[in-house]
């Protein structure tokens, strides 16, 4: 137990001594007696209390080491009974002692106090452990050797024997001799119950020396050997070797021949391994011809060219042949304790090169972190020193390590080394593991927070675009505004703040109902009202002013529509000016008034003598005007005053124009154009004329002189006579309205 105290010194001395610069120690060693509680000590400097005493067991003898700054101090114990510690009720003494000269004691304490005064040298903890760095178990903070190396580098006359041995699911039932034959004493000794539950399946590898031979004997508690799949688990395994070869091999995995119990190898002899050769070569690393192999220095002849290696960097340096490491590196150090109760008196230790460090944590917080700077390009050994109190069991301090754990992070989050993460989840397997035996565990790891190198960081590198990065090294294709917009995609103008840019705003309709609904509109504009109709404008019925077609539109169909003509067609829509007006007359040839042009017979109308005007008067054929005469009938039909008032001069005129020019060339109208027939609004001639126009009451309604349009907005519906002089002639024509 003392040696687990010395352990317990170690923490906290060099946690004590950055603080306390050239510090010392001191073993308060205390044997009480029955009364223990009648017993306490204090260490003073001037006036101040600096250490006070534990609390102690009847008849119990207990170290306290102690840490303090070199200097001079004053002890005073103290028993309020006033009797001591010795010697009626028990023989209790003190002690204060160091490796650097200090000692003071009392063996006949037996008043109500004593003092001592006392000065403190600046003195190194002992630490105790092995000092050979040949060994697998050197301890870098021991200052006093104990013996314990475990050297692997073998005399001449020596042979190195390993032996691995893998344990089965249950560690705790294992255990070995190694036995020297030369002289019966152990190489290495485990006893059944040192191996717990976080050894399963794990291989342990032991090296020793052998002059004449050895011998294993392997234990097992239980009675099956490293058999573990025989109760449901995973078997173990165990090979010896020597230079190279297999000397023994465990076969009878469940020690049948030995009742599963205890299994014994036999004497194994082997001989001295030829030395290896000499390897002549370069042994400095800073040269490119480095042989890691090499044992004799030669001749080195390239230096290594630090730089970037990494062809897919953007600092790429082909002429490197080293990586240029960042140096230094800062690190993060997180110890955690999943119980939160602290680490006591366990520690971890950091070596590299001839720095040291050691961590630990205090109760009453789960995680811990510190930040350590080292050297990127020299390997760090991690030691895990698993040190109990006193009052500790060894199954107590195997359980307490399954809570402890070591996480190391570089700079940019990088995981180094990550040992007992959550050991719980399979059995206690991938616990840290101790700096003690049988394994002498050290975990390692080199320190790296990255090299010269310089990625490719792609991204737009013009400071004008919009996805410009500034962090950007090697350029991508960029994003610049389009117009109108701004980077964020926003209309540089919005005057309306609609989200649309002023130069990308619609004006239409945007009444849906309307007919010139713009559903891409943005502003509002004009609206027309729908106005259904036929919109086609060759058909009869065609709306100009629709603008949507219903499927209303109906044919033109051309032909009389003058129900009182000879040639009237029903089915007509479209007058076409052709009617046959209905001539009813004496188509009797023989008859005085034969009508040439009659073409409805009314032969009750022929006449067999001549007969004139019923109230016409005068000239040409004194009492009467004959009908049969084509120009006289022309005459009273374009004038009917000639007929039924008086034949006057213009009477006489017409028809003597008639007379000259024929009355075919008369009735015929040439060269003179009258439209539209049926007429609208207005009557156009196609010449400037002196025209009347005489409605079918006989009644003059219109009369123009040198005129080529008549307004006939205002005429009621009806057939209309247009006589016209033009030229010294008389044209009549029908039209309709």
């Amino acid at each position: 137990m003392k040696k687990l105290g010395y352990i317990f010194v170690i923490l906290f001395w060099l946690l004590a001594s950055a603080v306390l610069g050239q510090g010392s120690w001191l073993d308060v060693a205390v044997q009480v007696d029955q009364y223990p509680n009648e017993t306490s000590w204090v260490i003073m400097q001037d006036d101040s209390i600096l250490v006070t005493s534990p609390q102690y067991q009847p008849n119990q003898y207990l170290t306290t080491p102690v840490f303090l700054p070199a200097g001079d101090y004053t002890f005073i114990i103290s028993d309020t009974f006033g009797d001591g510690i010795c010697c009626e009720f028990g023989q209790g003494n003190y002690e204060l002692k160091n490796f650097c000269g200090l000692y003071e004691a009392n063996f006949e304490f037996n008043a109500a106090a004593d003092t001592i005064d006392f000065t403190l040298e600046p003195c190194d903890v002992p630490v105790f452990g092995c000092m050979n760095e040949l060994a697998n178990n050197f301890n870098p903070w021991a200052n006093i050797d104990n013996g314990s190396c475990n050297v692997v580098s073998c005399n001449e006359d020596q042979a190195l024997v390993t032996m691995e041995l893998t344990l089965d699911t249950w560690p705790n039932e294992t255990g070995f001799t190694l036995v020297n034959l030369s002289n019966g004493q152990p190489y290495h000794e485990v006893l059944v119950n040192e191996y717990n539950f976080g050894d399963q399946m794990l291989t342990y590898t032991y090296d020793f020396c052998v002059e004449l031979g050895f011998e294993l004997i392997l234990y097992d508690l239980f009675g099956d050997g490293l058999n573990g799949s025989a109760s449901g688990g995973q078997d173990g395994a165990c090979v010896i070797t020597s230079c190279d070869s297999i000397l023994w091999e465990l076969e009878d995995l469940a020690f049948e021949e030995w009742d599963g119990i205890v299994m014994y190898s036999g004497p194994i002899f082997t001989e001295p391994c030829e030395p290896e050769p000499d390897v002549v070569g370069c042994m400095d690393d800073d040269y490119v011809d480095y042989n890691p192999l090499a044992t004799i220095q030669d001749t080195c002849m390239t230096l290594h060219t630090w730089g970037c290696i990494d062809p897919t960097a953007l600092n790429y340096d082909s002429l490197a042949t080293i990586a240029d490491y960042a140096s230094p590196c800062t690190l993060e150090i997180i110890l955690e304790d999943d119980a939160g109760d602290g680490w006591g008196a366990s520690t971890i230790g950091m070596v590299q090169g001839d720095q040291q460090w050691l961590f630990s944590m205090a109760p009453g917080e789960f995680v811990h972190t510190w930040e350590l700077t080292l050297d990127s390009d020299e390997e760090v050994d991690v030691y895990y020193f698993q040190a109990g109190t006193q009052q500790q069991s060894p199954q107590e301090l195997a359980f307490q390590t399954l809570h402890n754990s070591i996480l190391v992070l570089n700079a940019n989050g990088d995981t180094l080394l990550n040992e007992g993460d959550n050991p719980f989840m399979n059995n206690g397997q991938s616990a840290l593991q101790p700096f003690s035996t049988p394994e002498w565990t050290i975990y390692n790891f080199t320190p790296f927070c990255g090299d010269g190198c310089i990625p490719h960081i792609y991204g737009c590198t013009d400071p004008l675009a919009c996805d410009y990065n500034e962090e950007a090294n090697t350029n991508t294709e960029c994003t610049y505004p389009v117009e109108y917009y701004d980077c964020m995609n926003h209309c540089i103008n919005d005057t309306d703040g609609d989200g649309i840019c002023d130069e990308l705003e619609i004006v239409g309709c945007q009444d849906p109902t309307a007919f010139n609904y713009d559903a891409t509109a943005t502003d509002p504009g004009e609206c027309i009202e729908v106005v259904f109709g036929c919109t086609d404008p060759t058909m009869f019925n065609y709306n100009p002013e629709a603008n949507v077609d219903n499927g209303s539109c109906i044919e033109i169909i051309y032909g009389c529509m003058d129900p009182l003509a000879l040639n009237y067609d029903e089915d007509a829509n479209t007058d076409n000016g052709n009617c046959i007006d209905p001539v009813a007359g004496c188509m009797d040839v023989d008859a005085y008034n034969f009508e040439p042009l009659a073409n409805v017979a009314d032969n009750e109308s022929c006449l067999y003598e001549a007969v004139g005007c019923v109230s016409g008067v005068g000239e040409p054929y004194g009492d009467g005007f004959w009908l049969n005469d084509d120009c006289y009938a022309w005459v009273i039909e374009a004038d009917p005053y000639c007929c039924e008032e008086a034949w006057d001069a213009t009477c006489q005129a017409t028809y003597d124009y008639c007379s000259v020019t024929g009355i075919e060339s008369v009735l015929a109208g040439e060269d003179l154009i009258v439209y539209p027939n049926p007429v609208g609004n207005v009557l156009n001639i196609n010449q400037n004329v002196d025209v009347d126009v005489i409605d079918s009451n006989g009644r003059i309604i219109v009369s123009k002189t040198n005129t080529n349009a008549i307004d006939a907005s205002l005429w009621p519906p009806g057939m209309y006579m247009v006589r016209i002089i033009w030229n010294g002639r008389v044209v009549v024509n029908k039209v309709v309205k």
